[in-house]
């Protein structure tokens, strides 16, 4: 199995090892990652490169996705003279990549808890 992308325990800070919160977090995780995903075009003008990219940044960093909050905010600097020729169009690849990664690990996650559900655990 890859390496986790989620930091559960930064995570846990935040929502005390609530379910409920830890699935509505998840919940909006995935909502905000299909919204600002269809906005991040290599081809985009400056401003709305870096809007989206930072949003993608701040959506990981709400659910401990260090990693791609790391991609995101090297992409968000890839504006004006630091645009370089192709750069948009690998860090987009990469992002998506951690961004199905990240997804998956959430179902795995879901799944998990389902699990436990039904087991009255």
């Amino acid at each position: 199995m890859s390496e986790r992308q989620i930091d559960f325990d930064h995570l846990n800070k935040y929502v005390g090892g609530d379910v409920a919160l830890t699935r509505e977090i998840f919940g909006l995780f995935v909502h905000q990652t299909e919204m600002w995903g269809r906005g991040l075009d290599p081809a985009s003008d400056d401003d709305v490169w870096e809007s989206v990219t930072h949003s993608l940044k701040g959506s990981a960093k709400a659910v401990g996705a260090v990693n791609l909050a790391t991609l995101c905010e090297a992409a968000e600097a890839l504006v004006g003279d630091k645009r370089r020729m192709g750069a948009r169009d690998v860090a987009v690849q990469n992002i998506e990549f951690a961004i199905e990664q990240i997804r998956t690990e959430i179902q795995r996650w879901e799944h998990a808890q389902s699990l436990k559900d039904l087991r009255g655990e």
